[in-house]
């Protein structure tokens, strides 16, 4: 899935480098003018809008720093490291899988996009996640190629995205199947006959999936997190702590390869400490 939705999609992007070689992306995709957009300048996909009244609508880390630095270093990490830790925002967007025996959508359509009808985006959401968890998906994207399955991948974030991962694979699947009903409005629209669903939330280590640059924070608390320790380059002292991760990478941040490149970047500064050979040429 997400060799569909690459920032940066260019020979530049160890990502794009890696889906590329391994046949995870299409024509389209691979061509050179789509490898100069940017995120927001993808093509649009073919799609169709469903509505809740069952018609079809014309066209990681961060997280567990923010809940144990306290405890989990010593001596405590520095102020201003904590300070961007705090400000900094981190969230949960989970993914749920549905594999059908055939396909009801269209064989042109690549993206099942949902209208609640009944909602209005300037009202506030319902608090009751167990009735109203699902209304938090934003639609489904149809996986390819369709030779290796009938899959739609569903994306859903925030607390509704939380409260998913309490739920059983037959509680899930069985939401969703009542959704894709109504918005197609076929009551006999066959179940889907797997699920599988991402749980970043859950994960000890995680507590979510990304960072984002949340209100109050700036470009400046990334750079800081991803600041070693000491920080000082005058400090006597060895180096002794290094950061990683999405959330330290100012251009990259929320992406793999965000991350990837995060570890490299610590890899060469490690390299460069103990004056150890070049790493050989990447990929």
């Amino acid at each position: 899935m997400g060799a569909h939705w690459i920032h940066g999609p260019s020979p530049g992007n160890p990502i794009f480098r890696l889906a590329t070689s391994y046949g995870l992306l299409g024509p389209e995709a691979a061509r050179e003018e789509n490898q100069r957009a940017e995120a927001g300048g993808h093509p649009p996909l073919a799609s169709v809008t469903y509505s809740s009244s069952g018609r079809a609508l014309s066209p990681q880390v961060v997280s567990f720093l923010k809940e144990h630095h306290q405890n989990f270093f010593q001596p405590p990490l520095p102020e201003r490291k904590a300070e961007a830790i705090r400000r900094l925002g981190f969230g949960t967007n989970n993914k749920i899988f549905l594999e059908f025996e055939k396909p009801f959508w269209e064989p042109q359509q690549q993206l099942l996009e949902v209208v609640w009808e009944d909602e209005s985006p300037l009202e506030e959401c319902s608090a009751d996640l167990e009735a109203n968890w699902f209304k938090k998906l934003i639609g489904f994207v149809v996986l390819q190629p369709p030779e290796h399955g009938h899959v739609l991948c569903g994306f859903i974030a925030g607390k509704e995205s939380e409260y998913m991962e309490t739920l059983s694979d037959a509680e899930v699947l069985g939401t969703m199947t009542r959704v894709l009903r109504t918005l197609t409005g076929n009551p006999c629209l066959p179940a889907p006959r797997s699920v599988l669903r991402s749980q970043w939330h859950s994960a000890p280590y995680t507590r979510g999936s990304y960072s984002y640059v949340a209100v109050g924070s700036s470009g400046d608390d990334i750079d800081v997190l991803a600041q070693p320790l000491p920080e000082d380059p005058e400090d006597p002292r060895p180096l002794q702590l290094l950061f990683a991760g999405e959330a330290t990478h100012r251009t990259f941040y929320s992406t793999t390869h965000g991350a990837l490149l995060s570890g490299w970047r610590e890899a060469d500064r490690l390299n460069q400490l103990f004056e150890g050979p070049s790493p050989p040429p990447r990929l």
